[in-house]
């Protein structure tokens, strides 16, 4: 999933939106290099990417994808999510997106905690124009494709080949996420549990209930 999915998943489950953007750019072991909420949002996000790659209706909408563009359809699939995310916001949440990506961006504005070239280009981009809501757009995913394009020293030329592909396909795409997005917001709740277990005053709660049968 790409930037805005993840930051509503951390709405969604009431994590930090921060931690779960960052996890494109944490690498490695996180126990040593971000505040505890943060390293969380970033093993949400990395659950969450998993969850994603691996998923049966993702799996075959990459086999839609001409040929030459399989190797960037898991790339084109998030940009293009994001897309289609916020085209249906209202299914998922009755907050604004308006007021979820303002609370990301306060959050980011205070994040002073990492060292990533690409992080720091990114951050003050976002910060200085606040784009994000501009993937309302279906246009923006194609000056995201470019982006990536030139990211890779022009490696890999898809950007225009996509584009019209993703056009052509809109509603492959709209229906796919429609179906695919609940799933993978259960699954991220189910993620948080796991990441947050009880309390330790309910667990000690529970032993003294259980000495007392």
């Amino acid at each position: 999933m790409n930037y805005i999915a993840h930051i509503h998943i951390g709405n969604h489950t009431q994590t930090s939106l921060l931690g779960n953007f960052l996890g494109d750019f944490v690498k490695g072991n996180i126990n040593d290099k971000l505040p505890q909420s943060l390293a969380d949002g970033v093993r949400l996000h990395r659950k969450v990417d998993q969850f994603t790659d691996q998923h049966a209706l993702v799996l075959k909408l990459r086999q839609k994808f001409p040929p030459a563009l399989r190797r960037v359809s898991g790339i084109v699939i998030d940009i293009v999510f994001d897309h289609c995310l916020l085209m249906q916001w209202s299914h998922f949440t009755l907050q604004s997106e308006h007021d979820v990506l303002s609370d990301f961006y306060h959050q980011l504005s205070e994040f002073r905690g990492l060292e990533h070239p690409h992080f720091t280009r990114l951050s003050a981009s976002l910060l200085n124009d606040k784009w994000l809501l501009n993937y309302r757009e279906l246009a923006t995913c194609l000056g995201a494709f470019v982006s990536i394009e030139r990211r890779l020293n022009n490696k890999i030329i898809f950007a225009q080949d996509a584009y019209a592909f993703v056009k052509a396909e809109q509603q492959l795409f709209a229906t796919t996420f429609s179906t695919f997005y609940p799933e993978l917001l259960e699954h991220a709740l189910h993620c948080k549990q796991q990441l947050y277990p009880k309390p330790l005053e309910l667990q000690l709660g529970d032993k003294g209930t259980q000495t007392h049968k």
